[in-house]
């Protein structure tokens, strides 16, 4: 038999296999972000190494003898490892301090100038001045570890960052209109960036053969024409908000860049499938190309439609909205179903960010029906909030962007130049699409022709941004396109006769990305900038309202979003899908933007769609029509005060049984808020233990002795 080790060799072997186990461990916590691991890819090389050289050693070790001297570098290798690990951590938490100081200086800054007026200047371009500053300053202090951790990461991108803001666009829309206008819209994002794609890849590949610019390889070509072609309309969709432009204009812009997104990153997937000599570009192969972007869009899209039902039917059957306590884990739920969708398709290896924005539109329509009036207020509002903070950091992380990456060196400038040329070309599509929209469109149809107003505040309006740059970092990293003018392989000649081919160092995906922030930050300056102006000269404004000072005239337009005024958006005999998968007979109309456009109306559709759940339908109604009386309604009161005051209310209903209900459900609303911690229930026994008197019932209830005997 084997001699056993001695103690010295088994505690060497020991402390070898120690250091490669924390090896394992190091490099574990790091596969465990996505985005940490394609950060730290070099770093991990390093450790890679050095984990081979010990591995190396201890195999190679004598099993009865190994010197004191081997021994003690271990000991060393393992130290170092550990500090180097220490210091990694380190770098990423001031980092992640950094990022979200920056975060919270472009929300301040951004106010500031929407104060003073700063039309010209809009928050998407502080937040790139923003990141860029912050870069700065760690490039001055020749931090290279804080630069490493501030580099755009595209997985952190795909994961975090975009994710949450296609989903509240389809959350939060306005379905209807979407549906009105889906026509024209799905022709600018499916058909228009398919033309786009080859528009501007082959003009930018053109311009390279005739010596305009650097000259790209014709895949390098149309993968970037794909890429550009993601359009990032934040600026120009809040400006829209902001100003109140037409909601067929908006409903028309709003979904092409829901939609055009996606199609970017699934197309530019396809060409990238070309980047291979297996693969060459024959029919076959772009049939399967074809078949392969259908696979992958279609099949993203029935997954996120399959959660998006499968939410309605949990909040159907779960009937959270008469549960009241129930009103936060009811919102929380909601969460669940979008990101199972979305990880969901990643792991089929087809299209999170087509299952996300479908299973968002699927939840707007059908499982928000399902909601309590509170929840569907809750909802909205804090997916916006989600959807504002990862929106406004895409912004400061293009700024940090452009000093962590090589975007000013060797920087392409006629590249630049005649790409951005080549993009305005590529958005003509939207004049073909809305020329044909228009054939199938008369003065008297609804919704009506787009004018050449519309035309050009929609080709206008096609900023790029986050999407494309990401995309085109992510096949920079991965070294997609690694030649030098690849539009010039095999030519030697015109290579050395190139004025843009001089450096060897240079190549197709650094031109790639280089030219995609450039225009992603020409865009968001000067487009983003002028939208202001454009919407005012062009004249897109939705006429403005009158001032409606009166209660009287709140209470009657939240009366209006009621399910009494409902009426329908598609044929009854789709009215049967509606039926199944909520508790509603129709689908609901709004005039809104969006669906939470209006938050002081919101307050009194809550407020109003309560008292019609108590009262019941009947009743409902006679309430409507006696409100409607403008000499039973008080003059100054809103609709909170209304069901809050006996006298207002009975006033305006001369009707008892009407008064003691909807009051008794505002007060249980203030004691829900001042007496958290109760149910329903209970506080309606409080309320009756006090006869009605709310501060009564709050004394009450923190005064254990005081409690009312049905209490006890």
């Amino acid at each position: 038999g084997r001699k056993a080790p001695t103690r010295k060799n088994g505690g060497t072997q020991m402390r070898c296999r120690g250091a490669l186990c924390a090896l394992a461990i190091v490099a574990a916590l790091g596969g465990a972000d996505a985005s940490q691991a394609a950060r730290d890819q070099k770093w991990l090389g390093k450790l890679s190494t050095k984990a081979r050289n010990l591995r190396s050693a201890l195999e190679t070790a004598p099993r009865r003898d190994l010197s004191e001297h081997e021994a003690a570098l271990s000991e060393e290798e393992e130290e170092l490892l550990k500090e180097e690990a220490e210091e990694e951590i380190i770098m990423l938490k001031w980092a992640t301090v950094i990022g979200i100081a920056a975060l919270g200086a472009t929300f301040i800054l951004g106010f500031l100038a929407e104060s003073i007026h700063l039309h010209w200047l809009p928050e998407a371009a502080i937040g790139v001045l923003v990141g860029m500053f912050a870069s700065g300053l760690a490039l001055m202090a020749h931090s290279d570890g804080l630069l490493e951790k501030e580099k755009f990461d595209f997985e952190f991108f795909m994961i975090w960052l975009l994710p949450p803001i296609i989903f509240e666009a389809g959350f939060n829309m306005n379905v209807q209109a979407f549906i009105a206008n889906l026509c024209p819209t799905a022709f600018f994002a499916f058909i228009g960036t398919f033309a786009s794609t080859f528009v501007v890849g082959g003009l930018v590949w053109w311009f390279g053969q005739m010596g305009l610019c650097y000259p790209l390889g014709m895949l390098a070509a149309l993968t970037f024409g794909s890429l550009i072609s993601a359009t990032d309309p934040v600026t120009v969709l809040a400006v829209f908000q902001a100003l109140g432009v037409k909601i067929d204009l908006f409903s028309m812009v709003f979904g092409e860049s829901v939609l055009n997104d996606a199609v970017a990153i699934v197309l530019s997937r396809t060409l990238l499938s070309f980047n291979n000599p297996e693969n060459p570009v024959d029919a076959e192969h772009i049939l399967g190309a074809g078949k392969l972007f259908l696979i992958i869009f279609i099949g993203s899209l029935l997954i996120g439609a399959v959660g998006g039902i499968l939410s309605s039917l949990t909040f159907k059957l779960l009937d959270l909205r008469h549960h009241d306590e129930m009103l936060y884990m009811e919102a929380a739920l909601s969460f669940v179903f979008p990101w199972c969708a979305y990880f969901v398709a990643e792991a089929s290896e087809l299209s999170g960010i087509v299952s996300i924005m479908s299973c968002g539109m699927v939840m707007a329509t059908y499982t928000r029906p399902n909601f309590s009036p509170r929840a569907v207020r809750l909802t909205a509002r804090a997916y916006k909030v989600v959807a504002l903070i990862a929106e406004t950091f895409v912004f400061v992380y293009l700024g940090m962007a452009t000093i962590t990456f090589p975007i000013f060196t060797y920087t392409v400038w006629h590249f630049f130049f005649w790409a951005t040329l080549a993009c305005f070309v590529g958005r003509l599509h939207i004049y073909i699409g809305s020329f044909l929209t228009n054939c199938f469109r008369d003065a008297t149809s609804k919704p009506p022709p787009i004018s050449p107003a519309y035309s050009f505040v929609m080709w206008f309006s096609g900023l790029r941004g986050g999407v494309a740059f990401a995309l085109a970092s992510v096949s920079y990293v991965a070294g997609d396109f690694p030649s030098t003018c690849g539009g010039f392989d095999g030519d030697d000649e015109r290579k050395q006769e190139s004025p843009f081919c001089s450096d060897n160092e240079h190549n197709d995906s650094l031109a790639m990305m280089q030219a995609t922030m450039l225009i992603a930050c020409f865009t968001i300056f000067v487009f983003g900038g002028a939208i202001t102006t454009i919407c005012i000269y062009f004249d897109v404004l939705e006429p403005k309202k009158g001032a409606e000072s009166t209660a009287r005239s709140k209470m009657l337009s939240a009366m209006h979003q009621q399910k009494t005024s409902t009426q329908l958006m598609v044929d009854d005999g789709h009215n049967w899908l509606l039926k199944m998968l909520t508790n509603e007979q129709a689908y609901e109309k709004s005039d809104e933007l969006r669906f939470d456009d209006d938050e002081e109306k919101g307050d009194e559709e809550v407020v109003v769609a309560e008292v019609e759940a108590e009262l019941g339908k009947n009743a409902f109604t006679e309430l409507k029509s006696e409100i409607m009386k403008p000499r039973n309604f008080e003059k100054g009161a809103t609709a909170s005060e209304m069901a809050a005051n006996p006298d207002t209310l009975h006033a305006a209903l001369g009707s008892p049984a009407l008064v003691r209900t909807a009051t008794k459900d505002a007060k249980i609303d203030v004691l829900r808020t001042r007496l958290p911690n109760l149910s329903t229930k209970d506080l309606e026994k409080l309320l009756e233990g006090a006869g009605g008197d709310v501060d009564l019932a709050v004394k009450n209830a923190k005064a254990p002795i005081n409690t009312p005997p049905a209490l006890l």
